[in-house]
């Protein structure tokens, strides 16, 4: 029997749930009850989601709870995620990548997608049980050694990738959609320091006047260097620690140690460097003074499993050059995004000052302003 796309939480019935379970090969017999509880209200406004819980049948056994997630039902949202493709990029991305990726993602029991009615939705494992990341508390070292692993992972199974290439559906850097970012920088800054410019030293915001009307320039020249696949949202709230997981055999390095990472959300799968993962990890997901002290060592860890796979930037210091710029433009981003997101509640208005205070220390910890004005020599 053909499944119809749900294009409501609603519509994830016993019914369907059974049949959607038969076409994933899962002998769990007859779903005869389904509780839809919905999950991350006002955190994913181009999305929803839904926590299923799920009763079977007599002598059924199955997964108590799964999750289901479809675009926003917002009639003037969900054009902007279409024309954004961040549907259709997560469906193939569940298709095309999750497969051959050496890092832990939810399992798909269902991935409808209909690109011509813009209907999609996925029926996911519930990862709900995991350690989650805190974006605001930030991470620990061990923590953040596994993530710098995981990134590792990603980056160096496409790295330079034919299969890559052929997938048309990931975008670059210089993007039409990227590219109108300095425009949108350049309209907010104005309200960016009249909001936090109290967070910023007094000489800096002067340096970002410079830096700004160079990011296109710095998009279509990263454009150049993107050679592997990256995630784009990389940070805390996106990943889940499996501390129970001690079973290294998909590790080619021998010093792992730490929980297994679980990765979410891949509305925003693109082509890069790996800068556009590890800058915004380190400079907005750690605490001040642990970014301060283990930032080396987070990049050499990065920098070591890539070599391992032979993949990567030359050399360490090509790499640490690359993640100081970049960090100049997530500075900028976190700016804009400030001023431009919904902030519902205190947990975000905290989340957003934490992130333009650590972005800020950043900047001037390692003295990215002195890439300004380079790429035009």
């Amino acid at each position: 029997m053909e499944l119809e796309i749900p294009t409501s939480l609603e519509h994830f019935t016993s019914d369907w749930l059974t049949i959607a379970l038969t076409h994933a090969d899962k002998d769990y017999g007859p779903v005869s009850s389904v509780h839809a509880e919905r999950i991350a209200v006002g955190e994913g406004f181009l999305g929803e989601l839904a926590r299923l819980h799920l009763t079977f049948g007599a002598g059924d056994e199955g997964p108590s709870t799964l999750i289901a997630k479809i675009p926003t039902t917002d009639g003037l949202l969900k054009p902007l995620g279409v024309m954004l493709g961040v549907y259709e990029r997560e469906s193939l991305f569940y298709e095309q990548v999750a497969p051959k990726v050496k890092i832990r993602v939810p399992e798909v029991y269902y991935n409808g997608r209909d690109s011509i009615e813009e209907n999609y939705a996925l029926l996911l494992e519930d990862v709900g049980h995991f350690r989650a990341g805190d974006h605001l508390a930030g991470a620990t070292l061990t923590d953040a050694m596994a993530v710098m692993e995981t990134a590792a992972n990603i980056h160096a199974r496409w790295w330079d990738s034919e299969e890559l290439t052929a997938m048309d559906w990931v975008p670059p850097l210089d993007s039409p959609i990227n590219m109108g970012l300095q425009g949108l920088y350049e309209q907010s800054w104005p309200l960016v320091m009249d909001k936090y410019g109290h967070l910023y030293p007094e000489w800096l915001p002067a340096k970002l006047e410079e830096f700004i009307p160079e990011v296109s320039n710095w998009l279509t020249s990263w454009a150049e260097q993107s050679r592997t696949l990256t995630h784009n949202d990389f940070r805390l709230d996106n990943l889940l620690f499996d501390d129970d997981d001690d079973d290294d055999d998909d590790d080619d390095d021998d010093d792992a140690s730490g929980p297994k990472v679980v990765v979410i959300d891949f509305q925003l799968v693109g082509r890069g460097d790996g800068s556009g993962d590890i800058s915004p990890f380190l400079g907005c997901n750690l605490d001040i003074d642990l970014r301060r002290n283990e930032e080396i060592s987070l990049l050499q860890k990065y920098f070591d499993v890539m070599q391992r796979n032979n993949a990567g930037h030359e050399t360490f210091e090509d790499l640490v050059r690359q993640i100081d710029t970049a960090h100049l433009f997530w500075l900028v981003n976190w700016g804009n995004t400030a001023v431009t997101a919904d902030q519902p509640n205190e947990r975000a208005v905290s989340l957003f000052n934490t992130v333009l205070r650590r972005s800020i220390a950043t900047v001037v910890d390692r003295d990215s302003v002195q890439y300004i004005g380079a790429i035009n020599d």
